[in-house]
């Protein structure tokens, strides 16, 4: 009788020491993977992030966002990756299609808008051809904003030489009001610094970025080159979270909205107002990226823009969009 309860005294102290979650076998719950993802200033486009982190989408996927920013403008995001500061973000396309060409290694691994620019003046001015001279910003040279704003300079015989312009030296959160006090004439610029004028009444929309390039990509999700190849399930773990955020805002538009102001401190109706601009998408093409690439080009070299990516940089559009648009975390 001893001998069969010291077996079964043994069998029953085996059993507890190798359950799950005993932390003596493998099987015990893994750490939260922790990732350090940055963001920008303000920027109504990075809802799904926001509510990714206030709905807890991305605890419930295991991991441990560490938040990083918020960044003033893509560019200095871009810093950050390359210096290992942050292991992904979300940024806009132009950004991380400037600093890969840069040969920063990183991928661009999923979409989070489409369009949600614009660009704004002072209420007397009605038509583009009448900028010229005129006083405009725009976020820093590599922004999609800088590079549509030449688009629509060069399909009305017009180049950034016929206007005072401001690239990247006033701030997005600074230009609603440098408008309002006559520092400058007009601006282009990501949501919701467009609404925040309008909604202020001493600015209007002259013309919305969907115009000049309808269903256009905007902010992207990126992850740096050695967090891709090394923490691949963390990657697809942050863009089911992110998918689920998309998901929500659009079943919860009230609620979202109420988590933009919570994390950006809008005004509701300037929230409202920049709502009706953007488009919340995954969707990710390499086409898209490819035609941005090649009006980066075409642009500088006609000198309708500071040429910012050239073709001695990117030989090979087809090849390099290939290389840094990653879709199989999408497809997976």
């Amino acid at each position: 009788m001893k001998l069969i309860f010291k077996v079964l005294t043994g069998f029953v102290l085996v059993s507890l020491l190798f359950a799950p979650g005993s932390g003596l076998w493998g099987c015990a719950p893994a750490a939260p993977s922790s990732i350090r993802i940055g963001y920008l200033l303000g920027d109504l486009h990075h809802l799904p992030f926001f509510v990714a982190q206030d709905k807890g989408f991305f605890t419930d996927e295991g991991l441990d966002i560490e938040v990083v920013g918020p960044f003033e403008a893509g560019p200095a995001e871009m810093d950050a990756l390359a210096a290992g500061q942050i292991d992904m973000g979300y940024v806009g396309m132009a950004p991380a299609v400037m600093a890969a060409a840069r040969k920063i290694p990183l991928s661009i691994v999923s979409g989070v808008n489409l369009e949600g620019s614009g660009l704004v003046t002072h209420t007397d001015i009605s038509s583009v051809p009448q900028l010229k001279s005129k006083k405009i910003a725009t976020p820093a040279p590599g922004s999609i904003q800088y590079v549509m704003f030449g688009m629509l300079l060069s399909a009305n015989n017009l180049s950034f030489n016929d206007i005072e312009l401001f690239p990247g030296t006033v701030k997005p959160p600074d230009m609603p009001q440098s408008l309002q006090t006559g520092r400058i004439d007009g601006y282009f610029v990501w949501e919701p610094f467009v609404a925040k004028s309008v909604v202020g009444g001493y600015g209007k929309v002259l013309v919305e970025s969907k115009d000049i390039w309808p269903g256009h990509p905007c902010c992207v999700i990126v992850a740096g080159g050695d967090f891709v190849r090394s923490r691949d399930g963390a990657v697809a773990s942050v863009i089911r979270a992110h998918l689920r955020a998309i998901d929500y805002i659009e079943a919860n538009p009230a609620e979202a909205k109420a988590i933009a102001g919570k994390w950006t401190r809008l005004d509701p109706d300037v929230i409202d107002n920049a709502f009706q601009r953007v488009k919340y998408t995954s969707a990710l093409s390499g086409e898209d990226v490819k035609r941005f690439v090649k009006e980066i080009i075409d642009l500088g070299e006609t000198g309708s823009i500071k040429p910012i990516i050239t073709v001695d940089e990117v030989p090979d559009a087809d090849k390099f969009v290939a290389t840094i648009v990653d879709t199989k975390f999408l497809q997976r």
